[in-house]
Protein backbone atom coordinates (compact mmCIF):
# COMPACT_ATOMS: atom_id res chain seq x y z
CA UNK A 1 0.00 0.00 0.00
CA UNK A 2 0.45 3.94 0.01
CA UNK A 3 0.90 5.77 3.06
CA UNK A 4 -1.03 9.07 2.08
CA UNK A 5 -1.08 11.74 4.78
CA UNK A 6 -4.29 12.48 3.56
CA UNK A 7 -5.87 8.94 3.17
CA UNK A 8 -4.21 6.64 4.75
CA UNK A 9 -2.86 2.79 3.82
CA UNK A 10 -4.70 2.34 0.12
CA UNK A 11 -3.94 -0.41 -2.31
CA UNK A 12 -0.93 0.46 -5.15
CA UNK A 13 -3.32 0.23 -7.82
CA UNK A 14 -4.13 2.47 -10.93
CA UNK A 15 -7.43 3.14 -9.27
CA UNK A 16 -6.57 3.48 -5.91
CA UNK A 17 -6.88 7.37 -6.03
CA UNK A 18 -10.14 7.15 -8.33
CA UNK A 19 -7.90 7.03 -11.29
CA UNK A 20 -5.64 10.16 -9.85
CA UNK A 21 -2.13 10.64 -10.08
CA UNK A 22 0.60 8.01 -8.93
CA UNK A 23 4.48 8.08 -9.23
CA UNK A 24 7.16 5.20 -9.33
CA UNK A 25 5.37 3.25 -6.53
CA UNK A 26 2.66 2.02 -8.72
CA UNK A 27 5.07 -0.15 -11.48
CA UNK A 28 7.74 -0.82 -8.48
CA UNK A 29 5.43 -2.25 -6.43
CA UNK A 30 4.04 -3.95 -9.00
CA UNK A 31 6.66 -5.73 -10.38
CA UNK A 32 8.33 -6.72 -6.85
CA UNK A 33 4.77 -8.47 -6.63
CA UNK A 34 5.41 -10.30 -9.65
CA UNK A 35 8.37 -11.49 -9.00
CA UNK A 36 8.85 -12.16 -5.99
CA UNK A 37 7.01 -14.82 -3.87
CA UNK A 38 3.21 -14.16 -4.23
CA UNK A 39 2.73 -14.88 -0.87
CA UNK A 40 4.68 -12.65 0.41
CA UNK A 41 2.91 -9.15 0.88
CA UNK A 42 4.51 -5.63 1.83
CA UNK A 43 3.95 -2.28 2.30
CA UNK A 44 5.42 0.88 -0.04
CA UNK A 45 5.40 3.73 2.14
CA UNK A 46 5.45 7.14 0.30
CA UNK A 47 7.04 10.19 2.02
CA UNK A 48 7.03 13.19 -0.42
CA UNK A 49 7.23 16.64 -0.99
CA UNK A 50 7.42 18.53 -4.55
CA UNK A 51 10.72 21.35 -4.84
CA UNK A 52 12.88 20.26 -2.12
CA UNK A 53 16.70 20.61 -1.25
CA UNK A 54 18.01 17.88 1.13
CA UNK A 55 19.87 20.64 3.50
CA UNK A 56 16.32 22.46 3.64
CA UNK A 57 13.98 19.89 3.63
CA UNK A 58 15.16 16.35 4.66
CA UNK A 59 18.79 16.50 6.11
CA UNK A 60 18.90 15.02 9.62
CA UNK A 61 17.96 16.87 12.74
CA UNK A 62 17.88 20.04 10.58
CA UNK A 63 15.60 19.73 7.88
CA UNK A 64 12.00 21.03 8.19
CA UNK A 65 10.41 17.73 7.07
CA UNK A 66 12.90 15.35 8.40
CA UNK A 67 10.91 14.53 11.49
CA UNK A 68 8.25 13.32 9.67
CA UNK A 69 10.27 10.52 8.02
CA UNK A 70 12.26 9.94 10.87
CA UNK A 71 8.15 9.20 12.32
CA UNK A 72 6.91 7.28 9.80
CA UNK A 73 10.62 5.21 9.88
CA UNK A 74 9.57 4.59 13.80
CA UNK A 75 6.23 3.71 13.06
CA UNK A 76 6.68 0.56 11.13
CA UNK A 77 9.09 -2.61 11.47
CA UNK A 78 10.76 -4.73 9.08
CA UNK A 79 12.01 -2.36 6.88
CA UNK A 80 14.05 -3.78 3.54
CA UNK A 81 15.53 -0.49 1.97
CA UNK A 82 15.16 3.00 0.72
CA UNK A 83 14.25 4.79 -2.13
CA UNK A 84 15.57 8.78 -2.82
CA UNK A 85 14.17 10.61 -5.91
CA UNK A 86 15.65 14.24 -5.77
CA UNK A 87 17.27 16.94 -6.66
CA UNK A 88 16.63 19.07 -9.27
CA UNK A 89 15.60 21.98 -6.60
CA UNK A 90 19.38 21.61 -5.96
CA UNK A 91 20.33 23.83 -9.14
CA UNK A 92 17.89 26.51 -8.01
CA UNK A 93 18.95 27.30 -4.95
CA UNK A 94 20.48 31.41 -4.49
CA UNK A 95 23.64 28.99 -2.86
CA UNK A 96 25.75 26.21 -4.82
CA UNK A 97 24.13 23.40 -3.11
CA UNK A 98 25.05 21.05 -5.68
CA UNK A 99 28.48 21.39 -4.38
CA UNK A 100 27.62 19.89 -1.15
CA UNK A 101 25.21 17.29 -2.74
CA UNK A 102 27.24 14.21 -2.03
CA UNK A 103 27.80 15.01 1.35
CA UNK A 104 24.14 15.79 2.11
CA UNK A 105 23.07 12.92 0.37
CA UNK A 106 25.57 10.45 2.04
CA UNK A 107 24.90 11.98 5.79
CA UNK A 108 21.03 11.79 4.96
CA UNK A 109 21.47 8.43 4.27
CA UNK A 110 23.43 7.03 6.68
CA UNK A 111 20.85 8.63 9.18
CA UNK A 112 17.89 6.94 7.38
CA UNK A 113 19.77 3.64 7.26
CA UNK A 114 20.29 4.21 11.37
CA UNK A 115 16.95 4.15 11.72
CA UNK A 116 15.43 1.80 9.88
CA UNK A 117 17.73 -0.79 11.56
CA UNK A 118 16.69 0.51 14.83
CA UNK A 119 12.92 0.25 13.94
CA UNK A 120 13.62 -3.31 12.45
CA UNK A 121 13.52 -6.75 14.02
CA UNK A 122 16.07 -8.11 16.23
CA UNK A 123 18.59 -9.85 13.47
CA UNK A 124 16.97 -8.56 10.30
CA UNK A 125 19.96 -7.17 9.43
CA UNK A 126 23.81 -7.61 10.93
CA UNK A 127 24.13 -4.09 10.03
CA UNK A 128 22.60 -0.67 8.98
CA UNK A 129 24.98 -1.03 6.20
CA UNK A 130 23.09 -3.46 4.55
CA UNK A 131 20.01 -2.32 4.31
CA UNK A 132 19.72 -1.40 0.38
CA UNK A 133 19.22 2.21 -1.29
CA UNK A 134 18.06 3.25 -4.58
CA UNK A 135 18.97 6.24 -5.63
CA UNK A 136 17.36 7.91 -8.50
CA UNK A 137 19.07 10.10 -10.65
CA UNK A 138 17.36 13.38 -11.83
CA UNK A 139 16.12 13.68 -15.36
CA UNK A 140 17.02 15.15 -18.88
CA UNK A 141 15.67 18.49 -16.97
CA UNK A 142 17.71 21.05 -16.28
CA UNK A 143 20.30 21.30 -18.65
CA UNK A 144 22.53 23.13 -16.37
CA UNK A 145 26.24 22.97 -14.69
CA UNK A 146 24.42 22.48 -10.87
CA UNK A 147 22.21 19.58 -12.44
CA UNK A 148 24.91 18.28 -13.98
CA UNK A 149 26.77 17.95 -10.47
CA UNK A 150 23.76 16.83 -8.70
CA UNK A 151 23.90 13.75 -11.12
CA UNK A 152 27.50 13.02 -11.32
CA UNK A 153 27.33 13.09 -6.86
CA UNK A 154 23.97 10.54 -7.11
CA UNK A 155 26.36 8.41 -9.82
CA UNK A 156 29.62 8.94 -7.71
CA UNK A 157 27.19 7.91 -4.21
CA UNK A 158 26.27 5.15 -5.73
CA UNK A 159 29.75 3.42 -6.82
CA UNK A 160 31.20 4.27 -3.52
CA UNK A 161 28.11 2.91 -1.60
CA UNK A 162 28.11 -1.49 -2.26
CA UNK A 163 24.42 -1.41 -1.53
CA UNK A 164 23.28 1.16 -3.45
CA UNK A 165 22.06 1.43 -6.82
CA UNK A 166 21.44 4.40 -9.50
CA UNK A 167 18.30 4.34 -11.71
CA UNK A 168 18.83 6.81 -14.79
CA UNK A 169 16.04 8.50 -16.14
CA UNK A 170 18.08 10.55 -18.52
CA UNK A 171 16.47 8.86 -21.62
CA UNK A 172 12.86 10.08 -20.09
CA UNK A 173 10.75 12.79 -20.20
CA UNK A 174 12.49 15.48 -21.00
CA UNK A 175 10.29 18.23 -19.20
CA UNK A 176 10.22 19.00 -16.03
CA UNK A 177 7.55 16.98 -14.70
CA UNK A 178 7.65 12.91 -15.23
CA UNK A 179 4.63 12.17 -17.83
CA UNK A 180 2.92 9.09 -16.75
CA UNK A 181 5.04 6.66 -19.06
CA UNK A 182 8.22 8.25 -17.13
CA UNK A 183 6.52 6.68 -14.03
CA UNK A 184 6.00 3.50 -15.29
CA UNK A 185 9.44 2.65 -16.88
CA UNK A 186 11.37 4.31 -13.83
CA UNK A 187 8.80 2.43 -11.16
CA UNK A 188 9.99 -0.75 -13.11
CA UNK A 189 13.67 0.00 -13.60
CA UNK A 190 13.71 0.66 -9.77
CA UNK A 191 12.40 -2.30 -8.64
CA UNK A 192 15.26 -3.77 -10.82
CA UNK A 193 17.53 -2.31 -8.77
CA UNK A 194 16.08 -2.74 -5.98
CA UNK A 195 16.68 -6.58 -6.20
CA UNK A 196 20.40 -5.75 -7.81
CA UNK A 197 21.07 -3.61 -4.42
CA UNK A 198 19.60 -6.62 -2.19
CA UNK A 199 21.94 -8.64 -3.48
CA UNK A 200 24.81 -7.26 -3.58
CA UNK A 201 27.63 -8.46 -0.90
CA UNK A 202 28.46 -5.80 1.79
CA UNK A 203 30.79 -6.05 4.66
CA UNK A 204 29.48 -4.98 7.85
CA UNK A 205 32.23 -2.84 9.87
CA UNK A 206 33.94 -4.60 12.95
CA UNK A 207 32.05 -3.90 15.71
CA UNK A 208 35.68 -4.68 17.81
CA UNK A 209 36.50 -1.12 19.82
CA UNK A 210 39.18 1.47 18.86
CA UNK A 211 42.11 0.72 20.74
CA UNK A 212 42.82 4.10 22.60
CA UNK A 213 45.95 6.07 20.55
CA UNK A 214 49.46 5.86 22.11
CA UNK A 215 50.04 8.62 24.03
CA UNK A 216 52.47 11.41 23.26
CA UNK A 217 55.57 10.71 25.12
CA UNK A 218 56.63 14.88 24.42
CA UNK A 219 56.48 17.23 21.48
CA UNK A 220 59.34 18.91 20.10
CA UNK A 221 58.84 22.12 18.05
CA UNK A 222 61.57 23.68 16.01
CA UNK A 223 61.04 26.26 13.86
CA UNK A 224 63.54 27.87 11.93
CA UNK A 225 62.94 31.08 10.01
CA UNK A 226 64.97 33.07 8.01
CA UNK A 227 63.63 36.27 6.52
CA UNK A 228 65.24 38.88 4.25
CA UNK A 229 64.50 40.70 0.73
CA UNK A 230 64.94 37.28 -1.34
CA UNK A 231 61.76 34.45 -0.95
CA UNK A 232 64.48 31.81 -2.52
CA UNK A 233 66.11 32.10 0.52
CA UNK A 234 63.46 31.92 3.32
CA UNK A 235 62.03 28.60 4.84
CA UNK A 236 60.12 27.78 7.25
CA UNK A 237 60.62 23.90 8.79
CA UNK A 238 58.50 22.35 11.28
CA UNK A 239 59.63 19.32 12.91
CA UNK A 240 56.82 17.42 14.92
CA UNK A 241 58.91 14.79 17.02
CA UNK A 242 56.18 13.52 18.99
Amino acid sequence: GVDNISGGTKPTAWNSECGGSFGHELIFSRTLEMEMDQQTSFETVKNARGGTQIHKHWYPGYGSYWDELKQSIASRSGWKGFIWHQGTQEAWTQEDTSLTYLANLTGLIQQVRVEMFDASEAGAWQCKEEIPVVVVQIGYWPQIARAQRVREAQAQYCVEDSRAELVTTYDLSRFYHFDAPSFLIGGHRIAQAYQRALLASVTCPSTAPTPNPTPCAGVSLNVDVLTDNYPGETSWTLTNNC
